[in-house]
């Protein structure tokens, strides 16, 4: 911890001197980069929007197309299983015992 101190004490002044420099340089005038223009203006999204909406209509299409069509075949399968044979049920006695098992 003392050899922590001893080298801050030592690197303070340095440290300060550096900063302060650096600080002036950063007056200077603001450059403006060489890019088209400000991020996320109106064109640059246009991608992104075509192909979520285009996904987004393609999936509604998806579940309207399976909902409408698969009800026929639902109901058939439900028409099967009702009219299948069923057998009386019974259930165990409690306590289980062993024995009969």
């Amino acid at each position: 911890m003392y050899i922590c101190r001893a080298a801050w004490q030592k690197c303070a002044p340095l440290a300060r001197t550096c900063t302060t420099r650096f600080a002036r340089n950063a007056a200077a005038p603001v450059r403006q980069m060489s890019s088209g223009g400000t991020p996320g203006s109106a064109g640059d999204n246009l991608m992104y929007i075509i192909l979520c909406g285009g996904s987004f209509a393609g999936a509604g299409y998806y579940v309207y197309k399976t909902l409408t069509t698969d009800s026929a075949r639902f109901q058939d399968r439900v028409t099967e299983i009702s009219s299948r044979p069923k057998s009386e049920w019974t259930p165990k006695p409690w306590p289980s015992n062993k024995e009969d098992e």
